[in-house]
């Protein structure tokens, strides 16, 4: 999303991260600006009984925590890695100084915020009233318009069956039905690794 040679003018430097480690914890006073650099970020909070809500998967170029690091508020949600990465990470003060100098990235910056908060009051209505099979529409269409690899023809989510389930609040078996129905109805394909392949966003 930034360049790398933008990030580094105004002094951001990289988190590297092993798989399962954690980058920052729910209720930590957000002050630093996050951008997946190589790997995969999870941020995630639980219940008072345990279960685990999955907000988010994070991939390369891709920020996250955003809206409590602008509002200088408590973070929601932990960040773990998934998998090896690398994380630049650059102050409040810095990358506020880099949005006042680069008019071009606060746009593409505040576009991304909006999205998802547009993203996250669509998903709290599904998740109150919409049934299994229209939860993970939305989310496909969500993860297939913003995937970060623009192409003309099939867009690949990457996300397991499993990682699907943590982000609609489903179980992994109704997932995997769902799955199936939506690829007998031609609105999806399966490759041959298993993964999906979203051809058709409905309206």
């Amino acid at each position: 999303m930034i360049n790398e040679d933008v990030l580094r003018q105004y002094h951001a430097t990289i988190a590297a991260l092993n798989k399962g480690d954690m980058l920052f914890q729910q209720g930590e006073i957000a002050s630093t600006f996050y951008i997946v650099k190589s790997g995969k970020i999870k941020m995630s909070n639980y219940s008072d009984d345990g279960r685990e809500f999955v907000q988010g998967y994070f991939t390369d170029g891709q920020s996250f925590g955003e809206p409590p690091f602008f509002s200088k508020a408590p973070y929601p949600a932990s960040a773990i890695a998934t998998e090896r990465s690398d994380v630049w990470k650059i102050s409040y003060d810095d990358f506020l100084r880099l949005l006042k100098n680069n008019f071009e990235i606060h746009l593409e910056v505040m576009n991304t915020l909006c999205s998802r908060l547009v993203y996250k009051s669509t998903m709290l209505s599904e998740l109150a009233i919409e049934e299994a099979q229209h939860r993970l529409l939305t989310l496909l269409k969500y993860l297939a318009e913003h995937a970060s690899i623009h192409t003309d023809g099939p867009v690949k989510i990457v996300l397991t069956r499993q990682q699907l389930a943590d982000m609609t609040g489903l179980r992994v078996e109704t997932v995997i039905r769902s799955i199936k129905s939506l690829e007998q109805k031609h609105q999806l394909e399966i490759d041959d690794d298993g993964k999906i392949l979203w051809k058709k966003i409905p309206r």
